[in-house]
């Protein structure tokens, strides 16, 4: 048995989808399927039920995925222990939603950096659903990522306890006319085809924003003409003029105050998104004496991600 089947399996239970989780491990859909069938043969019983759609593990898969979980950080913390870490940089590994990389994690690493000195953070950068998977097989320490109530997410909190670091709004932007007013606005969605800049719907953005429209009393059109799991792209594209964008608040305040961007639409478009800060079975608190303490004390005196 090879512990990379493992680790594609935890994938595949987090995502719901063999083409999806070939992707995130980098490798052909059919060596994935390959690796999977290995695992049951291996254990000799069904994990995954391959006739539904998106497919759904077993009650036997269920089962199997926590000791799995286990068995994969149980030889993580072996690796750290016998000194897997003294031959590579001693950082901090920290996982970062791609769309906090500018906005929250500079000001939140100089917060910290002000009350422990000497911190050192090996960083990656990904979606949500990347920095979930790999907080769940020990592969990072700690993970920064939005949280909504609209999307679950699959921690144990109990496993991976979290801090609350500051809020934002998902808030749909349109480019701003001479008058500042968008030049695409949300109350005429049911009278023509808005252009809509989007997120793959299976991301964690993807997955608020298609919570927003479903739950309308309107039935908003959309012409989807640019689909990207980049927040950053999808900036740039509706301060160029292409279309309705949902992106986090505090990346587009300067622009709306200076009157590049607009919002499009009222409140009830919006979504409240929490900054949150996971550790990953509490190794931070381990390897580094009072880091969580201090983090937890950071959010008391409101040094937080404003």
């Amino acid at each position: 048995m090879d512990i990379e089947w493992l680790e594609d399996f935890l994938v595949l239970s987090d995502m719901s989808s063999f083409t999806r989780a070939a992707q995130a491990r980098n490798v052909t859909q059919s060596a994935f399927s390959r690796r999977i069938r290995s695992l049951e043969d291996w254990i000799g019983i069904s994990l995954v039920d391959r006739d539904t759609v998106p497919p759904r593990l077993t009650m036997a898969g269920h089962l199997f995925r926590d000791a799995a979980r286990e068995m994969v950080r149980q030889l993580q913390d072996t690796r750290i222990a016998l000194g897997h870490r003294s031959k590579v940089f001693s950082g901090l590994k920290l996982f970062v939603a791609q769309s906090l990389v500018q906005q929250a994690l500079p000001e939140w690493i100089q917060q910290i950096n002000k009350r422990i000195s000497g911190l050192k953070f090996d960083i990656h950068a990904g979606e949500t659903y990347e920095g979930v998977i790999a907080l769940s097989n020990g592969r990072c320490d700690l993970l920064m990522a939005y949280h909504s109530p609209i999307v679950p997410m699959s921690i144990d909190e109990k496993m991976s306890p979290s801090i609350t670091l500051g809020q934002d709004r998902l808030v749909p932007v349109s480019l701003a006319d001479e008058f500042g007013s968008p030049t695409h606005r949300l109350s005429e969605a049911k009278l023509r085809h808005l252009p809509l800049l989007a997120y793959p719907p299976e991301t964690f953005f993807g997955r608020i924003c298609n919570g927003l429209i479903r739950f309308r009393p309107s039935d908003p059109n959309f012409n989807v003409i640019v689909q990207t799991a980049n927040a950053r792209v999808l900036h740039t594209l509706a301060r160029a003029g292409l279309g309705i964008a949902w992106l986090p608040e505090r990346c587009v305040a300067q622009d709306i105050s200076e009157r590049r961007l607009a919002v499009a639409g009222d409140d009830e478009w919006s979504a409240k998104i929490d900054i949150r800060l996971y550790a990953s079975h509490e190794r931070a608190r381990l390897l580094n004496g009072n880091l969580w303490d201090n983090i937890r004390d950071m959010k008391n005196d409101n040094l937080v991600v404003r």
